[in-house]
């Protein structure tokens, strides 16, 4: 009887103890995402101190348009998930749908997913983006920041619900981009096509137009940049690098960096070699009787290997300062009734943000532009409309430079 007690007791005991295991897991702070990430919810505002949402890393931090904003959020926080600077839109949230399915950089879809950033277009213009945190019991948890409103906020949703839980007849659900599943980090670093150093120096490093502290200063990289060095040179007692920032080509000093990342080299095909087997005589050769061998064997072809240096062999003189005239971006010679304001992508005779925003939507392919405006636009003068167009008109809006160089 004694031995029964005992039996229910110890069922009993398994019984309280199963479900609490099952909650304890079903709370875990953390989640493995494929092979890749180990993913961690955000529920609460980041730290002023947190690099991917208030540095210079943060693109939208960088150049005027940080927090509060949901753009700046859902993009430091894409990078704080990946560990790596994330390929999405740099302009208003309604183009980031579009962007990423043009450029096919993430896969994307209806079904919420941890990670994902869900996108929404409102009918009246504009949009709004939030990053799923987490997916429990049915419900989706997304971490958001508004323009003009909050810093940081967490809103949720049915998984079922249509329109990503929002009803409101304005806001037109377009999907959730699943910045996990595309490239690893070490495919990312990978496909750059050069080692990846991290900047690690309080004031940051300069940017020369060649190697050595001679050598006009092109721009500073910030603190804590990652940046993609192709070629490397020793000169007044530190070893340079040759990279690209912010649209300029040149070299800095890596005394001053981490290597984040080795770029592994492909190693040379060796093309197949075949050796015929050579034919055994019959075994009813007359005696005395040598078999004839009609093709000698084929000697192994001698390996080669392709010929390599440790430094590029660059010409100094391509680094030569760039010779912008600033009144070529006074008048540009429209003719009359056009407007002629270099950077007027709208045509509306002033530069504002809603010029950079044209430009995106036109490289998106959902705006269009007259081809008096598309020269107004190009300027870097390199004969075609790219995002660094955009990039030169928000840089001047948030007083970064003086003047469109």
């Amino acid at each position: 009887m004694l031995a029964k007690r005992l039996v229910a007791l110890f069922i009993m005991i398994i019984m309280v103890v199963a479900p609490i295991a099952v909650v304890s897991a079903a709370n875990n702070d953390t989640a493995e995402i494929g092979s890749k990430y180990t993913f961690a919810p955000r529920l609460k505002a980041p730290s002023k101190s947190n690099k991917y949402y208030y540095s210079d890393l943060n693109k939208y931090e960088r150049f005027g348009f940080g927090m509060p904003n949901c753009t700046a959020y859902a993009w430091g926080r894409a990078y704080e998930i990946m560990g790596y600077e994330p390929n999405l839109s740099l302009n208003d949230a309604d183009t980031w749908w579009q962007f990423n399915k043009e450029n096919k950089y993430y896969p994307y879809g209806s079904k919420p997913k941890l990670g994902a950033v869900a996108c929404w277009n409102y009918t009246t213009g504009g949009g709004h983006v939030a990053v799923v945190e987490k997916i429990e019991d049915g419900v989706i948890t997304f971490s958001n920041s508004a323009y003009g409103g909050e810093t940081f906020y967490l809103t949720y949703a049915d998984v079922d619900a249509s329109n990503g839980g929002v009803y409101n007849s304005t806001w037109v659900f377009k999907g959730y981009i699943y910045i996990t599943e595309g490239q690893s980090k070490e495919d990312y670093y990978q496909s750059l096509g050069g080692d990846v150093y991290k900047v690690d120096s309080y004031d940051g490093v300069n940017l020369r137009k060649g190697a050595g502290t001679s050598y006009k200063t092109l721009t500073a990289i910030p603190d804590g940049t990652e940046i993609v060095v192709t070629a490397t040179k020793s000169a007044d007692g530190y070893t340079w690098g040759k990279t690209t920032y912010d649209g300029y080509t040149g070299w800095c000093v890596l005394d001053f960096t981490d290597l984040v990342y080795k770029h592994k080299v492909p190693a040379p095909a060796v093309p197949e070699t075949t050796v015929p087997t050579p034919s055994v005589p019959d075994a009813t050769v007359p005696e005395n009787t040598v078999p004839e061998v009609t093709e000698p064997l084929p000697s192994e072809p001698e390996e080669t290997l392709p010929a390599t240096t440790d430094e590029a062999t660059e010409d100094e003189a391509t680094f030569d300062e760039a010779t912008f005239d600033e009144a070529t971006f006074d008048e540009v010679g429209m003719a009359p009734g056009e407007s002629s304001l270099a950077g007027d992508a709208n045509g509306d005779g002033k530069i504002s943000i809603a010029d950079a925003t044209i430009i995106q939507k036109y490289l998106a392919k959902i705006g269009e532009m007259s081809d008096n405006n598309k020269k107004l636009a190009d300027l870097n003068c390199d004969g075609r409309i790219t995002v660094a167009d955009a990039t030169i008109i928000q840089k001047k809006l948030a007083g970064l430079i003086k003047s469109y160089i």
